[in-house]
């Protein structure tokens, strides 16, 4: 019995040294992180998101993916950061910018289930511009980045007045 004791106790130091976690330690890591385009239970993962209120015709999110399935519920926290509106504000250093508004978002996984799927959703007055998502399972940081949210019928018109480049040829 001491002699199992001891084997287990070394194989709890050796996965601790290593960096892994050992099976049904809270903590559990994203093995996939994806933001963008829910599209047909896939994630297109975009730069730039065309500005659609109709969810029919397009929807947005993001979806973490854990292995193996979490025995417990992690807790999922996000903050969708959009531009200010409104007049210019000096910050601490000075700088003059619009305040940007933030949205924040919390939920769990459900015990047994590997996915967690978060979709996101455009409100009419939303603005346009650089956009920022930030997702955090537990306490790390798993989706950090910008995206660009545009007008896809400005987009249009804009490129049919524009000349047509030949690259030279």
């Amino acid at each position: 019995m001491k002699q199992r004791r001891r084997w287990a106790r070394l194989g709890l130091l050796l996965l601790a040294l290593a960096g892994c976690d050992a099976p049904g330690t809270p903590g559990a890591r994203a093995t996939r992180a994806e933001f963008g385009v829910l599209y047909g239970g896939q994630v297109q993962e975009r730069d730039e998101l065309p500005f659609e209120l109709d969810e029919s015709r397009q929807r947005f999110g993001f979806r973490l993916t854990l292995a193996p399935a979490p025995q417990d519920a992690p807790e999922v926290r996000w903050e969708l950061g959009r531009p200010g509106k409104g007049r210019r504000v000096a910050d601490s250093l000075g700088q003059k910018a619009r305040p940007r508004q933030v949205e924040l978002g919390r939920a769990s996984f459900r015990p047994g289930e590997a996915t967690f799927e978060q979709p996101l959703r455009f409100a009419p007055g939303d603005p346009l511009g650089l956009w920022n998502i930030r997702v955090q399972l537990g306490s790390e940081v798993v989706i950090e980045r910008a995206f660009l949210v545009f007008d896809p019928l400005e987009r249009a018109r804009r490129e049919a007045t524009e000349p047509r480049s030949d690259a030279g040829l």
